[in-house]
């Protein structure tokens, strides 16, 4: 019956989600559940209804529940791609992003920060799960095994429209929140793993002012070691 409540008037789908959150974070075993009764078409139809209102409660439910979809090592990723998972994220983060760099009053900037830090995690499960696939492809052609070579392009043209958040994700390093920081810069350094500098509006005036400002005041040797790495992939 979850499909027919998701699609209920408000506020019955935020509870519903808030079960569901419950049960995923508790029973990993649901997560297998909520698969089965095809519920991702329907998740990513909630959050087209909640788009104008994304810093609402259904909205943080519905990506706390992705979050913990993405997480689980039994999730069958390529049915979240394939149901147009990137498509989503991609829209969410452009505008909690803007809501992000944008708010002015406490209460709206720490649900934005909070948001935005959900979104990060998710878009950075979905690059690990498409480095880790490119990565096995590339091992096995080396290695003369063969390797599923057309799966590796799928993934990564499916995941093509997360390009979009180049330049965004450079726009974050500045930020004075650290986990902001952290999780916006291991994003960055797997998307120019995966694409490069395709997009000549990575190097843009604005761009390299934000790498700029972010290599001033970072002194972590770590931190700058990455930086470096990911400029000199949009470089070359």
């Amino acid at each position: 019956r979850y499909e027919h409540i998701l699609m209920a008037p408000d506020p019955v789908p935020m509870y519903a989600l808030k079960l569901l959150v419950a049960l995923t974070e508790h029973s990993p075993a649901s997560v297998s559940l909520v698969e089965e009764i095809h519920l991702f078409p329907v998740l990513f139809e909630v959050i087209s209804e909640h788009q104008d209102s994304i810093l609402g409660n259904t909205m943080q439910t519905v990506i706390a529940l992705l979050n913990n979809m993405v997480a689980n090592k039994s999730t069958n990723m390529m049915l979240l791609f394939e149901e147009g998972l990137a498509h989503h994220i991609c829209n969410l983060l452009i505008e909690t992003v803007a809501l992000y760099l944008e708010a002015d009053d406490k209460s709206s900037t720490k649900t934005a920060n909070a948001l935005l830090l959900s979104l990060l995690d998710i878009l950075h499960c979905m690059l690990m799960y498409t480095a880790n696939i490119v990565r096995q492809t590339l091992q096995a052609q080396r290695s003369g095994t063969g390797g599923d070579t057309q799966a590796a392009e799928d993934l990564l043209l499916i995941n093509k429209p997360l390009m979009d958040l180049i330049s965004l994700l450079i726009q974050l390093l500045p930020s004075e929140d650290t986990e902001i920081f952290e999780s916006s810069s291991q994003c960055l350094s797997l998307l120019v793993q995966l694409y490069g500098g395709n997009s000549q509006e990575s190097m843009s005036p604005e761009n390299m002012d934000s790498f700029a400002e972010v290599l001033k005041s970072k002194k972590d040797p770590r931190q700058l070691k990455l930086l470096l790495r990911i400029i000199k992939r949009l470089v070359s």
